[in-house]
């Protein structure tokens, strides 16, 4: 039934326009062919819907809406609807960190503890904001069947009480001496954010970003409340074992407030490329805090991360160079990607995992790079 849906009603609205700004040129083939990579992931996934959006001087200069957010009422996508986009909330919150840093509002190198007592110190050794950006706070990420219908029914109305999830756990390394990615070190790093700013984490990131970027499509999740363009999601994974099935199938409604601040966002593709575009270059933001995102943190022995105040930097070495992050959880796949040299943010999510998941998203930075080259 799926297929027939997708070979019958998909939409496939694509607008591009061409602007001259930045280092290199973006001009109509280019922005193209990216579009139309984004449409090649759509259809070799079988996805029910996926937006992209292309950020570049200072405008959007092309969107892609194919498919549907919801399936059963045929509900076609538009350039409104609104995606959940896993991770990528931790961007927003590393901005948020670095912008109350920059305004004197919180130390970076001081214990935890400090702004959040509720968080027990540690035997292990001393965490801080800092390494806690740079995914070196040794706070653990899931464990093993963790993840269960029980933990999705959970609603958490703070971030303060969604450090019970993992406040009394062990750390899982010192902390400083080794880089492990986690989605809770970002809940206590929301929980520092909402001291240090005397705002409700939600409403820090609201006031301080979403509105001053006019990101009207963009916010934080909350299943148990109504909300305009909601998209559903679809897998062909089981969202708790992973078990891959022969045909997609709609999720359940899982509440993911125990990991706000490291992944409990809804976007659009334009909102996404949009603010991925101030990570371009100076201008909404200063040259410190630019270069601040660019850099990536280090290990007590001196060896560089790739994870950095919400992104991964692995790519600001190669050619040409960009930051990237990516959200994913079953039903959900959100990619953002950052050249600046090119002066180009690209944004794609999706409310479906296709037979491969999110696998998709590394071979898709290939192909853009291959593109800008060429």
């Amino acid at each position: 039934m799926y297929r027939v849906l997708k070979g019958i009603g998909a939409i496939t609205t694509c607008f591009v326009s061409f602007s001259s700004f930045g280092q290199a040129d973006i001009n109509n083939v280019t922005t193209g062919k990216i579009l139309d990579a984004a449409r090649s992931v759509y259809e070799d996934e079988q996805h029910a819907g996926l937006q992209a959006a292309i950020f570049s001087g200072g405008k959007i200069q092309g969107t892609l809406n194919l498919g549907y957010a919801d399936l059963e009422h045929f509900v076609e996508v538009t350039d409104e609807t609104r995606f959940e986009v896993a991770s990528l909330n931790k961007t927003f919150t590393g901005l948020a960190l670095l912008m109350l840093a920059e305004q004197g509002q919180i130390n970076l190198d001081d214990a935890v503890q400090k702004l959040v007592p509720e968080f027990p110190q540690k035997p292990e050794g001393v965490i801080t904001p800092r390494l806690l950006a740079g995914g070196l706070g040794g706070i653990r990420h899931y464990q093993e069947n963790e993840r269960t219908p029980e933990y999705y029914a959970t609603h958490y109305e703070d971030v303060i009480s969604s450090l019970d999830v993992f406040k009394d756990d062990p750390l899982v390394t010192v902390p400083g001496s080794s880089e492990l990615y986690s989605s809770y070190g970002y809940v206590l790093l929301a929980a520092a954010i909402q001291r240090a700013s005397g705002e409700q984490y939600q409403d820090y990131i609201q006031n301080s970003v979403l509105d001053s970027l006019a990101l009207a499509n963009t916010g934080f999740v909350d299943v148990r409340v109504p909300m305009n363009n909601r998209s559903r999601q679809y897998s062909f994974s089981d969202p708790y074992t992973r078990e891959l099935h022969d045909e997609l199938r709609v999720l359940p409604t899982m509440d993911h407030s125990a990991i706000t601040g490291g992944g409990n966002m809804y976007s659009t593709a334009i909102d996404l490329a949009t603010f991925g575009g101030i990570f371009t270059g100076p201008g909404y933001l200063s040259s410190s805090l630019i270069d601040e995102i660019y850099q990536p943190h280090y290990t007590a022995e001196g060896e560089p991360t790739q994870f950095s105040d919400g992104w991964v930097t692995f790519g600001i070495s190669q050619t040409p160079g960009f930051l990237f992050f990516g959200g994913s959880y079953p039903g959900t796949t959100a990619f953002l990607t950052v050249y600046p040299d090119y002066d180009l943010a690209i944004a794609i999510v999706t409310n479906t995992w296709g037979p491969s998941g999110s696998n998709w998203t590394l071979p898709m930075l290939t192909t853009l790079g291959e593109i800008l080259m060429h």
